[in-house]
């Protein structure tokens, strides 16, 4: 665990961002695309090893086609809407392989303060999880979740780090209306190699008491972005560190950028 850490630390130092794009990441930038920027994605996330949170037998499990859809409605606003169309496992001891709809997300972003020469900016994010997914078998909680976080962004030369600290509410499933708090935190950074070529890295969870369907997570990513005109292809290595997290596994996807003012978008909102 220590040298996966200091790997991680490394690749901080390392890494940032030619634009303020978070996929495949889930730690959030602070900043905030132009007015009138429209962004849709698709994703798709797997690991491996994941404890069902009914039995802790572990099994494989993926969710996507992840879709989102990300609109500028000012220059100091985002708003997004995600829906994992579906949630599968595979190899499930005691309930075999199996699938079902999503959770539904929806998120605001909202750019608070910013440095004349945009080396920093300081933003807020709100959002809420509507629970589509049945937690019968193990597959999702099927509860309630909100989230309310600070974000900060800073640039020191062609690198761009990102921070993220908040309040995460999670329904229990077995003793309502109880609930748990967490600390929903990110630490994130990029650094593009050439213009259409950057390495990404972050650690990124929820700190807190775990009961069974609500739980502590924390996971490691290290990926790439690659762009060409209004695409943008990313694809990430994911480690979990937390007891209810998998093990290693992968997650990719395609974001397609609108114009904006007639002029192509420079900078994407992010997602989770």
């Amino acid at each position: 665990m220590l040298r996966l850490f200091g790997f991680i630390a490394l690749a901080l130092g390392l890494a940032a961002s030619a634009s303020a794009q978070t996929r495949p990441l889930l730690t959030e930038e602070a900043e905030t695309a132009p007015a009138g920027t429209l962004v849709l994605e698709v994703g798709l996330d797997a690991i491996k090893n994941e404890p069902n949170f009914l039995t802790g037998r572990r099994r494989d499990r993926y969710d996507g086609p992840v879709l989102r859809a990300i609109f500028s409605p000012a220059n100091n606003v985002e708003m997004d809407v995600e829906w994992t169309t579906r949630v599968g496992v595979h190899g499930d001891p005691d309930f075999g392989s199996l699938s079902d709809f999503g959770d539904v997300s929806l998120r605001a972003k909202v750019r608070l303060l910013s440095s004349p020469d945009s080396r920093w900016t300081l933003g807020a994010r709100f959002g809420v999880t509507l629970p589509e997914t049945g937690g019968e078998q193990g597959l999702g909680p099927n509860a309630l979740r909100m989230l309310a976080q600070m974000l900060a962004s800073s640039h020191i030369g062609s690198t761009a780090l990102h921070a993220n600290a908040g309040l995460a509410i999670h329904d229990e499933i077995d003793s309502p209306p109880a609930q748990q708090d967490f600390l929903a935190y990110g630490l994130a950074a990029s650094r593009p190699f050439r213009q259409d070529l950057a390495v990404v890295a972050e650690v990124a969870g929820l700190l807190g008491p775990s009961v069974p369907g609500v739980a502590a997570r924390s996971e490691a990513r290290l990926g790439v972005r690659l762009k060409r005109a209004h695409l943008t292809g990313d694809l990430a290595l994911r480690r979990g560190l937390a007891q209810a997290d998998g093990s290693w596994g992968l997650s990719f996807g395609v974001s397609l950028h609108s114009r904006n003012g007639g002029a192509a978008a420079t900078q994407a909102p992010g997602g989770p």
